[in-house]
């Protein structure tokens, strides 16, 4: 069984709460979830449709604007729940148990397991919140039955993959295709420890785009219609499971 069952299983009940009345689900804004292999970007995808969002769909009174977590994901779950960046930065990692016994007189959650459940936390209520754009971590799976949610995949060849990654490490390709593999690797078993009866497949996701067919740029088009109240001025697509070249 998943280390992780029990939190998904709230989760899961806490959502169907919500799906099952109209009146909570109006009150709901949409937010967006980016899985993306390693070296496929997301992170600068994520800013670019943050400040997109925010002229398209500015706030109202009382609203947050539209915002991006990644690094600040890790920053948020540290701030709320007292616990060292560190840990959850190490999240997915296979060479670190040491390191979260260094932590261990840092914070009281020092089991991955412990770790992840404040990153679940965290995850469903920003998704709960709305006008939030997550990436990675598991939050597709974290917010799959949440009403209002898009789901983005983004894939591309290891070849491309590995020439970004030497872009972002300023190094040659051997080491660059060395990290690739490994974080490949490492969020292959990190989904596999808490998801081991749902594969990430293409069905899993709102969209799938490759990032070395199309621009950053093309992406955000692509998704920004798929969002509820978002008027972009090009016709709306209404859709599910879609991949895009």
């Amino acid at each position: 069984m998943s280390r992780l069952s029990p939190i998904l299983a709230a989760v899961r009940s806490h959502v169907h709460t919500i799906s099952d009345h109209p009146a909570t689900q109006s009150k709901q804004s949409p937010f967006i979830t980016i899985s993306r292999e390693a070296g496929a970007g997301g992170r600068t995808l994520m800013r670019r449709m943050v400040d997109r969002l925010n002229k398209l769909d500015p706030a109202k009174p009382g609203q947050q604007p539209w915002a991006g977590f990644d690094r600040e994901l890790v920053e948020k779950v540290a701030k709320d729940h007292k616990m060292h960046q560190s840990l959850v930065e190490l999240l997915g990692e296979q060479c670190h148990s040491w390191l979260y016994d260094v932590f261990a007189g840092l914070s009281s959650q020092t089991t991955e397991s412990q770790v992840y459940r404040r990153v679940a936390e965290t995850i469903r209520g920003l998704a709960l919140g709305g006008r939030a754009v997550i990436v990675g971590r598991g939050s597709v799976f974290v917010t799959q039955n949440i009403p209002l949610g898009i789901h983005i995949q983004i894939v591309a060849p290891f070849e491309h993959r590995v020439e970004q990654m030497a872009h972002v490490m300023k190094t040659g390709t051997k080491p660059a295709a060395n990290e690739v593999h490994r974080i490949d690797q490492n969020r292959a078993s990190f989904y596999k420890r808490y998801w081991p009866n749902t594969p990430l497949s293409p069905s899993v996701f709102t969209l799938t785009l490759n990032s070395a067919a199309i621009s950053e740029e093309k992406m955000a088009d692509a998704v920004l219609p798929l969002i509820p109240g978002i008027s972009t001025g090009h016709t709306r697509v209404v859709t599910r499971n879609v991949t895009v070249k």
